[in-house]
């Protein structure tokens, strides 16, 4: 089996905690070409991961120029996805990247258009599919056990984790706050559970409570306050076209007990079960029933899994295992939730062959 060669965009933290750690675990994959665009951060990652020094680069239209490559793996800032994905895709080659895959829709689109056309694997990094406990709760949805979801409840809830860094903070390299940056993994989580039903109208949200002020110390350390241009909370409730609905809230700074609450709650007319803890209540015999549903066991940590699951649909040539359309659904509910929060309108969304279009409520 002929080694799969991979380039790496983007060397930071999230590369090297998260997703190298994966590609070790993936046989016959070789890590042969590293860009970042701060120079000395591609050096110390090709130095510590054997990547020959001249496919070291600064420029990511160069790396997915390398002869052999089959993927390229992305971990830059939210901003800099959609200009490397595409290269990449227009290259013909297979893309994982880091969350979210883009900050608007038109850009996913972009993306899902250009995957089609070079019909390659585009594959959004959303690790939490994952991990024990939402395998576990993916299979009892999956088996009717809760029957009909109509509500969810999903929370990416911080007291005082505000990530300090201008590509967390600043609006123009981030493209958003909290609702961007964590509310994506719970909601696509949730979403994922629930089947992915068809969001068609969306209210939300966006503050800044705390962010530019001095009520809530960071964990992480200090800020800068005068840069800080995106929101600390933002909330929304959405429509589903099935009937079901859905609230959720991210906060990177809130007065709460909890260090940190990642949580879905979905209410079925069967059972409601609750992510990640496996806890579930239902009614049998007239007989009111509390449980709980243990994580699959002998799994690796959700962001090696991610990177197995996506070297396997190389190979195999599957489907992505993240599909851009529920991407993209998860971006418009996302892209509405602040739109809907600048505007204080509620924000229709539109399914067209499996692309979702916004516009504005009339009246």
């Amino acid at each position: 089996m002929a080694k799969l060669k991979i380039g790496i965009i983007g060397a930071g933290g999230i590369m090297r905690g998260a997703h190298m750690p994966g590609w070790k675990h993936v046989p016959d994959c070789e890590i042969v070409a590293v860009c970042d665009s701060h120079l000395p951060t591609a050096e110390a990652f090709a130095k510590d991961f054997g990547v020959p020094a001249d496919r070291v680069f600064t420029d990511h239209r160069k790396l997915v120029a390398v002869d052999g490559l089959d993927a390229v793996d992305i971990g830059t800032p939210n901003q800099f996805h959609t200009p490397a994905v595409l290269a990449a895709l227009e290259k013909g080659l297979h893309v994982i990247c880091e969350k979210p895959l883009a900050v608007t829709t038109d850009e996913v689109r972009r993306m899902q258009a250009a995957a089609k056309k070079s019909g390659t694997v585009l594959m959004t990094a959303q690790n939490m599919r994952w991990g024990g406990s939402a395998q576990a709760l993916r299979k009892f949805a999956d088996s009717g056990a809760l029957g009909e979801v109509y509500h969810a409840r999903i929370h990416a809830m911080r007291r005082n984790w505000l990530p300090g860094k201008a590509t967390f903070i600043d609006h123009a390299v981030s493209g958003g706050g909290p609702c961007m940056d964590i509310g994506v993994h719970a909601l696509d989580l949730g979403l994922w559970l629930m089947g992915f039903p068809d969001p068609v109208r969306v209210s939300g949200t966006t503050m800044v409570n705390f962010a530019k002020g001095h009520d809530i110390p960071g964990g992480w350390g200090e800020w800068d306050r005068k840069l800080f241009s995106v929101e600390d909370f933002a909330s929304g409730f959405i429509h589903f076209a099935n009937g079901a609905t859905m609230v959720l809230e991210a906060s990177w700074l809130q007065h709460q007990q909890e260090s940190e609450d990642f949580s879905a709650r979905l209410f079925g007319k069967k059972a409601s079960v609750h992510w990640p803890s496996g806890d579930y209540a239902s009614v049998i015999n007239g007989a009111l029933v509390d449980g709980k549903i243990r994580d699959d066991a002998g799994l690796k940590p959700s962001h090696q899994e991610e990177i197995i699951a996506f070297a396997d649909a190389i190979r195999k040539g599957k489907a992505s295992p993240v599909p851009v359309e529920q991407t993209l659904k998860v971006i418009a509910i996302l892209e509405a939730i602040v739109q809907s929060g600048k505007t204080g309108k509620e924000i229709v969304l539109a399914t067209e062959k499996s692309a979702l279009k916004t516009s504005k409520k009339k009246g």
